[in-house]
C-alpha cells in the first residue's frame, strides 16, 4: 500500500549504480527501511542532497511492511536547518543523537512522544543562540526514559553514588557498577534540566567528558549488544 511518513534519516548505504538505501526513525512506523531509485543519477527526479544523514524528510513510499525494504515515490523535506551545517558544535551534536538513534532504537512500532521528543531537541539546537555543550549530555539522560532505564531519585549527601545497574543513588559506592561522587552530582542535575536550559548547567569540560563516558556505560549495561558508539569521541575534541 501507499503510505505517508515522516522522520530522521538515521543510516545511509549505497545501493547498486544510482540507487539509495536509508534507514529512517519514523513517527508512525519506528524505524523503516527505505530505497530511492535513480537518485544518484546527474538528472535524478529526487535530489541526493534529501536523503543526507539527519535530514528530516517527509516521504510517500510502497510500504509493504516496516521491516521489509520499502520503495520510496515521493519525497519532501519536513525541516529545514539553518545554522546545523554551518556549525561544528551543532553539527557535532546532532551526529551523535544520530548515533544514539540509529544504535538503540530496534523496534517498528510508533512511539510519538519519543518522536517529538527527538524532533524538537533538532529543532532546538538548530535555531538556539545558547551554547550547545551540554545538550548531548542532557539528551542522553532523558531519551534513557523513553529506552526504560531512567535514572530514579536524586543526588544527596547521604546517598552521593548513581548505582547503574538499578539507576538509583546509594549509599556506599561499588568497584564496577557506581559513578563517582561528581559525576553522579552531575548526573542528578541533568535529570530535572531540559534540553533548552542545559546552557545553564555548570559542568566543566572534565566532568562534561566523563560524564558522557559513564552514560555511553550506564546504556550498555541496560541495552544487549549495543555496538559501539562513536561520535562522542568527536564531541570530546569539539568540546576541549
Amino acid at each position: 500500500m501507499i503510505v505517508k511518513t515522516s522522520g530522521i534519516i538515521i543510516r545511509t548505504v549505497k545501493y547498486g549504480e544510482s540507487s539509495l538505501i536509508f534507514d529512517m526513525y519514523t513517527r508512525e512506523y519506528g524505524v523503516c527501511s527505505f530505497i530511492v531509485g535513480g537518485v544518484r543519477k546527474q538528472k535524478a527526479k529526487l535530489s541526493l542532497s534529501l536523503f543526507q544523514l539527519m535530514s528530516w524528510l517527509e516521504v510517500v513510499a510502497y510500504l509493504k511492511s516496516p521491516k521489509d525494504l520499502n520503495r520510496v515515490k515521493e519525497a519532501r523535506p519536513l525541516l529545514y536547518y539553518n545554522s546545523v551545517p554551518f556549525d561544528l558544535s551543532k553539527r557535532s551534536v546532532c551526529l551523535f543523537m544520530t548515533e544514539i538513534i540509529q544504535k538503540t532504537i530496534r523496534g517498528h512500532e510508533a512511539n510519538e512522544a519519543l518522536f517529538d521528543f527527538i524532533k524538537d531537541t533538532f529543532e532546538f539546537v538548530d535555531c538556539t543562540s545558547h551554547p550547545v555543550s551540554n545538550v548531548h549530555v542532557v539528551f542522553l539522560v532523558h531519551f534513557s526514559r523513553f529506552l526504560g532505564f531512567m535514572p530514579i531519585g536524586s543526588w544527596t549527601q547521604a546517598k552521593p553514588f548513581l548505582d547503574m545497574m538499578h539507576g538509583t543513588f546509594v549509599t556506599h559506592a561499588h568497584p564496577l557498577y557506581t559513578l563517582d561522587e561528581s559525576t553522579s552530582r552531575q548526573l542528578s542535575a541533568c535529570m530535572p534540566c531540559s534540553i533548552e536550559n542545559s546552557h545553564k548547567l555548570e559542568i566543566s569540560k572534565k566532568v562534561r567528558l566523563k560524564l558522557l563516558e559513564d552514560l555511553i556505560a550506564f546504556y550498555r549495561l541496560h541495552l544487549e549488544k549495543l555496538p559501539e558508539i562513536r561520535t562522542h569521541k568527536i564531541l570530546g575534541d569539539v568540546f576541549n
